[in-house]
């Protein structure tokens, strides 16, 4: 006992008037570490603690088993209690001993924590090389130094490429789905596969638009019942380890119409009728296991009558609000905000889907910065226990990094504020350039339009070219991270980071790019009578396609393109070049408008040189419900070579070749002559994205040119929709 006192003696020291106990000494470790080793989680939070330690101080602490001359850190593993919640965890000195203790995973956590408030290192990003460690031959800690943590939610996946890094979330206490779910997400064709059963049984599935389709399950069949149970008895034995099980329709409308389904849905206000009561019966065949749902499409609103069972959690979307505000008070997240207060009522457990990115443009600017904090305090306030918060997943997106940083403290308990995580991170990160970056992000924040519509997270960066995104203002965004990489000169890794800034401003300006064609701020540029790709271009192209590579882009866009298949669209466009387009020198006219959710060009989207591409929403313009007519009117005869036009086949946004096309020329405007009749009987099944080209020859002088196509009356029973209506897209009508 007395040479224990003299141990203390010598390790505690008095700065300002604040006792000290010193850790580490001159490279000389004064503690030891004491835990149980055969628990797999407190060796590994006690070889963090070790191995960060060492990283600092250059020297380590020695395991001990039993009590010695020199005081410990010991680390505890506690059962999860009201006092420590899953994964909390709690770091104090009792008497010489520093104590980190944690349930569940929490005294990993907790490790972590102690290598972020004693040693001061911090995790900006992915990988080591993103990883801050002051170095130093001492450690010391303050005596009263006192940490409690719990999380905030109980799932807390922040869905950045963070993903990959099991450190990143070890360190910040988040989880992975596929650490936490045997089955995730939309499960029903999982359960059934339509490949295996929907020939011989196609009772399984709904009745849907008069017939069995494989869209959903009838989910009053019992052996649709009995076939979910038996799924989940031999799931469960493959995958013991998994806390949740999702059963969930698929990734579409389609519920049951049969008339069972049906009296469940009318007396529940919809299809989540159905769906409850389904998933409550499989639930109550495993009591003592978790079960999700999910509330989305037509199955986003609370059932009126049924409570959903204590073991199953509801995990609602929000995919219909736009992200400019935060959702407590964004209009568009009005039915959100309702539907999350019913589910509270009906459901004790319910987790948010939340979206942090636009899913269609990755890289695109997105300025949600500064409505993270006030979305997750609403969603808390209002009794949500988990969130998965969804950016691009493992392929980067805007301020993928920051993002990941500040959602990663605020899912915790904590007084930190989103402001104060943004300056530590932009300081930390970006260095002697965090300043400018701030003021990027201000900047592009505040140019944001006044309209409740703005971010969708299905935009496109043509729809802000008139705002923040408008060419002046892109100047001046490139022209502060020009400023950031002359700062950042001369250290490779500050200047990638500052380059995957540049990412989404080249690839804003490309798209635009495609958008302007041969106009100003477009692809082409005129050069001695010539048409001409603009200088510098291809190679900004490349550039561009030779970073994302490297600095974790894996694809443009969900489900989109690679970098490498987006350089081959470009070989493309620069092969066709511009196409000299008399119709400019007609006057046109139209007899029924265009869509007006996608403007394009206006009505000169038709005749400005500049093809749509595989993407409906910009250059091309759609014709809803109603046929496309249009009248080129030259004034006087001319001579015309041929007529050629493309429409656009997307299926999965109910895009479809016109049932008739018909082109016809006059002379003298009363007698007309036919060029081109086409008919299509049917729309086949065919999901593939392709333009379609028609081509007449005119070879003739002519004054008036009509152009008529008109789309399929209703949609096919293999893409039905009850509030669709088929849509025809025409991106240039050109004539030679």
């Amino acid at each position: 006992m007395w040479k224990y006192m003299l141990c203390l003696l010598f390790i505690a020291t008095i700065a300002q008037g604040k006792e000290r106990i010193t850790l580490v000494n001159n490279g000389v470790a004064k503690y030891v570490i004491r835990t149980d080793q055969n628990n797999s989680t407190l060796l590994k939070a006690a070889n963090v603690v070790n191995e960060f330690t060492r990283l600092s101080t250059g020297t380590a602490f020695e395991f001990q088993a039993d009590v010695r001359d020199l005081p410990a850190i010991v680390l505890e593993q506690v059962p999860i209690d009201k006092t420590y919640p899953e994964d909390s965890y709690s770091i104090q000195f009792s008497g010489a001993n520093m104590y980190i203790k944690g349930s569940g995973k929490g005294v990993l956590y907790g490790a972590y924590r102690y290598v972020r408030d004693v040693i001061g290192g911090r995790k900006w990003y992915i990988g080591r090389e993103n990883t801050s460690i002051p170095k130093s031959s001492s450690l010391q800690v303050d005596a009263t130094f006192y940490v409690f943590a719990k999380p905030r939610f109980q799932f807390r996946e922040v869905y950045f490429p963070i993903e990959l890094d099991q450190e990143y979330l070890d360190w910040y206490g988040l989880h992975n789905l596929e650490e936490k779910w045997g089955d995730w997400g939309h499960t029903f064709n999982k359960i059934l596969p339509p490949s295996v059963y929907f020939k011989e049984h196609p009772e399984y599935y709904s009745l849907y638009h008069g017939k069995r389709q494989a869209t959903q399950l009838c989910l009053s069949n019992e052996a649709v019942f009995e076939h979910a149970v038996a799924y989940f008895k031999q799931r469960m034995v493959e995958n013991p380890q998994a806390t949740y099980w999702s059963i969930a329709p698929n990734d579409d409308i389609g519920s049951c119409t049969c008339e069972h389904c049906q009296a469940i849905d009318r007396r529940e206000g919809g299809a989540q009728g159905s769906l409850i009561h389904f998933v409550n019966r499989v639930a109550a065949q495993f009591p003592d296991k978790k079960f999700t749902t999910l509330a989305y499409l037509q199955t986003a609103n609370a059932p009126a009558h049924l409570r959903v069972a204590e073991n199953v959690s509801v995990i609602l979307s929000n995919i219909d609000a736009f992200r400019k505000g935060d959702i407590g008070i964004e209009p568009s997240a009005a039915a959100f905000r309702r539907q999350l207060r019913d589910w509270k009522i009906k459901a004790k457990h319910v987790f948010v889907w939340d979206y942090l990115t636009q899913f269609t443009n990755y890289l695109a600017p997105f300025p949600i910065q500064g409505t993270l904090e006030k979305n997750l305090d609403y969603v808390k306030k209002q009794g949500a226990e988990g969130v998965f918060l969804q950016g691009g997943g493992s392929s980067y997106s805007d301020m993928a990094e920051l993002n990941a940083y500040i959602l990663a403290h605020l899912v915790w308990d904590s007084n930190i504020s989103e402001d104060q995580l943004t300056d530590e991170f932009l300081s930390g990160y970006y260095e002697k350039a965090g300043p400018i970056i701030k003021t990027y992000l201000n900047d592009r924040r505040n140019a944001l339009p006044a309209v409740s519509s703005a971010l969708s997270i299905y935009g496109n960066p043509i729809d802000n070219r008139n705002d923040y995104l408008s060419p002046e203002k892109m100047d001046h965004y490139s022209t502060l991270l020009e400023k950031a990489e002359v700062i950042s000169e001369g250290n490779t890794l500050l200047e990638q980071r500052i380059r995957r800034l540049g990412l989404g401003l080249d690839y804003t300006y490309l798209q635009q790019a495609r958008f302007y064609g041969p106009r100003q701020h477009g692809i082409f540029t005129k050069d001695n009578g010539e048409w001409k790709v603009r200088p510098g271009l291809q190679r900004k192209l490349q550039q561009f396609v030779d970073d994302t590579k490297k600095l974790g882009v894996i694809e443009l866009a969900e489900g989109g393109a690679s970098p490498d298949q987006y350089a081959a669209e470009w070989t493309e466009i620069f092969k066709t070049g511009v196409l000299l387009n008399n119709a400019s020198e007609a006057k046109v006219t139209m007899k029924y408008p265009f869509d007006p959710s996608f403007p394009a060009n206006g009505l000169s989207t038709l005749t400005d040189s500049v093809p749509g591409y595989l993407d409906y929403s910009y250059n091309w313009l759609l014709w809803t419900g109603q046929p496309m007519e249009i009248t080129f009117n030259f004034e006087k005869i001319k001579r015309i070579d041929s007529l050629e036009l493309n429409f656009l086949q997307d299926a999965r946004h109910w895009i479809f070749l016109p049932k008739e096309i018909r082109i016809t020329v006059s002379k003298d405007g009363k007698n007309f002559k036919e060029l081109l009749s086409s008919k299509i009987e049917k729309i086949e099944e065919d999901y593939t994205v392709q333009k379609v080209n028609f081509k007449a020859q005119v070879a003739d002088d002519v004054k008036i040119i009509h152009v008529y196509a008109m789309p399929f009356s209703s949609l096919p029973e293999w893409r039905y929709h009850p509030t669709r209506k088929v849509s025809i897209a025409c991106d240039e009508i050109l004539i030679k």
